[in-house]
């Protein structure tokens, strides 16, 4: 797990300084022999990245990287509640996996977060997300994340994966 959290930070700072693509304000980041990712960051030094760790179907997930720990290090995630808004449209409740200083929406094991994510986010131009982290402590990112539409549609299609629908 200790891999996997490293391999993300270091693949959120490359995303984070890559080319901007036009007027959207999502980067693009492909390592070499790896899919491609997108993120976003924000003026706090949050970031939101769609990527996936290997190519194949459901390999897709979406995750927020914040400079501060979010949940004390653990060896299996906390499943906590995850507030998401799209613009101004009403909060939805939903329950996102969280690593130390990141917060996951994935599809598996009867959740269905990153479907219900993906069902807002290609014609947003803002997220914001309120996680409840622990003892009612809060953690609130906002993201400004108009173009997200060809991000996503780039990030399936170099993980070989289909656009929830």
């Amino acid at each position: 797990m200790r891999k996997w959290i490293l391999g993300l930070s270091v693949a959120a700072v490359a995303a984070s300084a890559s080319a901007q693509d036009g007027a959207s304000k999502w980067a693009y980041f492909e390592p070499e022999g790896q899919p491609m990712q997108a993120g976003v960051q924000n003026a706090q030094g949050a970031q939101l990245i769609l990527k996936c760790d290997k190519p194949g179907k459901k390999s897709v997930y979406a995750v927020v990287v914040t400079p501060d720990r979010l949940v004390p290090p653990a060896r299996d995630p906390f499943v906590l509640p995850t507030e998401v808004r799209f613009d101004e449209n009403a909060p939805q409740e939903d329950r996102w996996r969280f690593y130390d200083n990141s917060a996951v929406a994935i599809d598996m094991r009867g959740q269905q977060a990153l479907k219900r994510f993906m069902s807002g986010l290609p014609s947003a131009e803002k997220l914001r997300l309120r996680m409840y982290v622990e003892r009612g402590r809060t953690i609130e990112v906002n993201f400004e994340v108009g173009g997200a539409q060809d991000a996503i549609a780039r990030v399936y299609e170099s993980c070989g994966d289909d656009v929830p629908s």
